[in-house]
This record gives C-alpha cells, structure tokens and sequence, in this order.
C-alpha cells in the first residue's frame, strides 16, 4: 500500500517551488491582489541569480524539489531571464512560468534555447474576444496573446490558460472552454477573485452559491473537453480527510522577490495586509533546508487549525461560509490579509 507522502504526490504532484523572479508587472489589472508596493513600485526588484542557483541545489538536496514555477509580478520582466533558464536547465530541474504574454516574442529565444527544461507555459486570460481581454489589459494585448499560443502550438510546448472568474465572466465558462481548445491549450485553469477589498468582493466576487454553482459547471466541463480543467485558486473545499491544497500538504512552497521562503504564493504580498505570518524564513541568510522545517511545521499548524475550525461547524450543524470553506479565504482571514474584515474570524 503506498504511503501518506506518496498519496500526497497523486493528487499533488511532486514537491515543488513557486519563485518570484519580480516585484514589478507592465500592466495593471484591478482585480490583482498584489499589492501597489510589491507589484508596481517605481523600484523594480528582481530576484538574484546567485541565490536562485543555490536554492534551488539546496531544496533538491533538502526536499527532493525538482520542478521550478517562476511567478511575478510579470517574470518575463527579469532582465536575465534566459540566464534563468539556464539555471533551471544545468541543475536537472524543470521549470513553467505564468505570464501575461506581452513580452512572449522577446523571451521565445531563451525559451527555444532552454527547451528541454522548460515544462510548459501559463497565460493569463480576461477573456474570448479582443474587446473583453484587452478592456483589463490594454490595447493589443489579446493579439500578443494569441500570438503566443499559436508559437506554442506550432513548437509543441505545452501550455495552459488561466482565467479569473468574474462576475462579467461567470456566465461564459463553456465559450471560454471551446476558445481554449480552439487555441490547442493543454489546460484551463480557473481561479476566484481573491477579495481586497468590500468594493472587489461585491463588483467581481462570486457568491457563495454562485461559485457553488460555477465550479459544478467546471466539473462538467472537465468531463467533455479533452484538455485538463480544473480551478486553481478560491475553491470550496471542506473534505478533512486530507489536506485541501498543496501548500497544505507541504508540497509546494513559494519565495518571494525578496528570497524569502513562505506558505503559498496567492498569501505573499497580498494587497492591504496587516502581517505576514506566512513567510517562515529570509534564505538569503537560512539555508533551505533550516527554512523548510520551519515551512512542515507552519504548514501542520495551518492545516489543524482549520480542521478545528471545521470540526466546530460542523458540531453546531452550520454549513461552513466562503472564508472557512475555501482554503485560500481561510489562510487570507486567518494570516490577516484581509484586514477589511476587521473582527471576523475565520469562519465568520
């Protein structure tokens, strides 16, 4: 019979790292929950080559980690990210990375030049029309994209498409499913607005019936299409028998810009937080492997304490809301990212 760690791997995936390679993005979409100080400062930061070569050769040899995700900010921003790529290519590693696409062309060399360690591509959607995509990115930037995807299909490297589920969108998740595969995407991941704010929570929030509803629909269409479609970010989940997401189960770990190990990378520089009681370690002082002993326990610690808070639910006979049901909104609440919801606990 296989052990914990090798069900965890079944539904998770091998031990990986989320790196964010910067601190600055080329656009600026509203619903973004980065915050202004980390993602669009005036000081661009990037993260430094030196330490991401020893990281990474420390979190092989600390936690078997052998996949790289690069996230931002905007990573194609990094002035040296061909040298990036090669980093990832000489330590035996593999690496994906999420982008808005506008600088894809720029990047393709470094991309066609490291392509064995590349895994695959993740583009963020606004949605199937020019009009609709470029109405939250900016003008030509839904013809980048489909660029992008055509380079990609046409080179065989895989690729995916992340979508946020507005409320301007919530209604056309099969028409955003059939653009996908018209595209030759290998996946479609969507993702809930992470709230920053009463104002984001009421105008592009769903509901928690409405994203009930919403993510019923995406099990089905996860059933017809061909392709992997799933949701990444904001599900509801209150199933205790293991955990519900991979930072959770001590699976996946993210660095920020400024190298520092912490628990999940949709917590690390969240807009308007009070603390950040996520980050566990500063790496450019911690080696990885004291970090990532730091990273099991906190992990642990988060895991038992929403099986409380959902074993005292479910004691009162109470249907857990959207801030204890969903793992991200509980880690948000109960990390103080969201201070606009002063006074509430977790499951309130």
């Amino acid at each position: 019979m296989a052990n914990y760690s090798e069900e965890l791997n079944d539904v998770y995936g091998p031990r990986r790292l989320s790196v964010e390679l910067a601190n600055i993005c080329n656009l600026h979409c509203s619903y973004c929950f980065r915050s202004d100080e980390n993602l669009y400062s005036s000081h661009a930061e990037f993260f430094p080559l030196t330490l991401l070569e020893r990281v990474i050769n420390e979190a092989h040899a600390a936690a078997d980690v052998t996949r790289i995700s690069f996230t931002g900010g905007e990573p194609t921003l990094h002035p040296e990210f061909a040298e990036t790529l090669r980093i990832i290519s000489n330590s035996g590693s593999t690496v994906s990375f999420v982008t808005n696409g506008w600088h894809f062309e720029r990047v393709w060399p470094a991309l066609q030049a490291n392509r064995a360690a590349v895994s695959h591509v993740a583009f963020s959607l606004d949605g199937v029309t020019r009009e609709d995509h470029d109405r939250w990115r900016g003008n030509g930037s839904f013809d980048r994209l489909v660029r992008a995807f055509t380079r990609c299909y046409m080179s065989k490297l895989p690729f995916g498409i992340k979508i946020v589920i507005r409320r301007d969108l919530v209604d056309q998740l099969e028409q955003i499913a059939i653009f996908a595969a018209r595209m030759g995407a290998a996946s479609l991941n969507f993702v809930h607005v992470m709230p920053t704010s009463n104002a984001v929570a009421d105008n592009s929030a769903l509901s928690l019936d409405e994203q009930r509803a919403a993510e019923q629909e995406i099990a089905i269409l996860a059933r017809i299409f061909k392709m992997k479609i799933g949701i990444d970010v904001g599900y509801y989940n209150i199933d205790e028998s293991r955990p519900p997401c991979a930072p959770l189960a001590g699976v996946s770990m993210n660095i920020d810009y400024r190298g520092r190990l912490s628990l999940c990378c949709n917590l690390s520089g969240f807009r308007g937080a009070d603390q950040e009681g996520d980050v566990v370690a500063d790496l450019n002082v911690e080696s990885f492997a004291s970090a990532y002993e730091k990273f099991k326990v906190l992990a642990a610690a988060q895991l038992q304490k929403r099986k409380e808070a959902l074993a005292t639910l479910h004691a009162q006979a109470s249907t857990p809301d959207i801030y204890t049901g969903s793992p991200c909104m509980f880690c948000l609440q109960s990390f103080r990212k969201i201070p606009w919801r002063a006074g509430a606990s977790p499951s309130s």
